[in-house]
């Protein structure tokens, strides 16, 4: 195997086009201590982007290793559920995607703990220990219907506040802190609709998810209240002090999401071909409600810049949104020519 080969199965191992996200959230509460004047503390910022990506990075390891006999069960995976494939088509070994998540976790681990602070240091690992059991044993919290609550609090509680709390200082209460909850909401049922698309080939397997344990139509159900709740919460923060800006932002993206919920409340969770897309806007959704909560604080800054560190997750966000977009329509088989 050559080492291009190689490195493209590793990074496809990584799923790599997930560690956009992270970025957001965490610049989300990075950027809240600035918004009254001042710019983000570089190193301090880049440290925790470094932990954070890490950290999602170790996660994927671990989950490709401890999820394959699940990743085996199914027989209709799509781009975004269902693992990378590598494993499964055996194009590297299994041991390898752990021995990649024990390094990564080693130097998470020495990110967490070079933290200038305890209450930082404490998020990070928290962080790492969610992060681990999410998939891997004893807990296996995918598995006991935790799933999506882990994912909730690591992507969208502790990340975002380890940002926050590198730029203030400590853990100081903060009304822009609350975005966190539609955000929360929309990630918690985002990775519902991941486990939607996998139900009837987890029920088969160890991992039973809390779409297998409730049911899938429950579920449907339950997305579609979490999608209604997520954004009528936008009136009473409003009203504890989130900016008119950051309520019209986040609201912005509400379309988008409750015509997706809609589709699946009207039985699209039934059609394969549909479900092989959704985790896809879902996904996608998930990826704009953060981007739109931290244009609208960026909005706030008195002479923001777009040369700002806080413009580096959007940049990113955006240029791996249309190279995916890219990659996505070169795989597509050329149109067939008429005889």
């Amino acid at each position: 195997m050559t080492v291009n080969a190689l490195t493209q199965r590793l990074l496809e191992l990584g799923r790599v086009k997930f560690l956009l996200y992270s970025p957001i959230l965490y610049t989300v509460g990075a950027i809240i201590p600035t918004l009254d004047g001042g710019s983000l503390d570089a190193l301090s910022f880049i440290h925790g982007v470094a932990f954070t990506w890490i950290t999602h990075l170790m996660t994927h390891y671990c989950n490709e290793y401890y999820d394959l006999e699940p990743d085996r069960a199914n027989k209709t995976p799509s781009p975004w559920t269902g693992g990378s494939r590598v494993l499964v088509k055996g194009l590297l070994e299994p041991k390898l995607s752990l021995h990649i998540a024990y390094a990564l976790a080693g130097v998470s681990l020495v990110l967490a703990l070079l933290m200038p602070t305890l209450s930082a240091r404490i998020l990070c690992l928290l962080a790492i220990f969610f992060s681990w059991e999410y998939s891997a044993p004893p807990l296996r919290l995918e598995a006991l219907g935790l799933g999506e609550f882990t994912v909730t609090l690591v992507l969208n509680t502790l990340v975002p506040l380890l940002g926050y709390c590198l730029q203030s200082g400590g853990l100081q209460p903060h009304p822009l802190l609350l975005v966190l909850i539609p955000l929360g909401i929309i990630e918690y049922i985002r990775m519902m609709v991941m486990n939607m698309a996998d139900w009837e080939s987890d029920a088969t397997t160890w991992k039973k998810t809390l779409v297998v344990r409730i049911g899938i139509e429950n579920a449907v159900k339950v997305h579609g209240v979490g999608m209604v709740l997520a954004y009528l919460s936008l009136i009473p923060l409003s009203l504890w002090g989130v900016p008119l800006l950051v309520i019209l932002a986040l609201a912005s993206t509400a379309y988008m999401g409750l015509r997706y919920a809609y589709r699946l409340q009207q039985g699209a969770w039934r059609q394969k071909g549909t479900m092989w897309r959704i985790p896809y806007v879902a996904s996608t959704h998930n990826g704009l409600g953060g981007s739109a909560a931290l244009i609208g604080m960026i909005l706030l800054k008195p002479g923001f810049s777009p040369a700002a560190l806080e413009f580096f997750p959007l940049y990113l966000y955006l240029g791996g949104f249309l190279l995916l977009k890219l990659m996505a329509r070169l795989k597509q088989p050329p149109p067939a020519v008429a005889a």
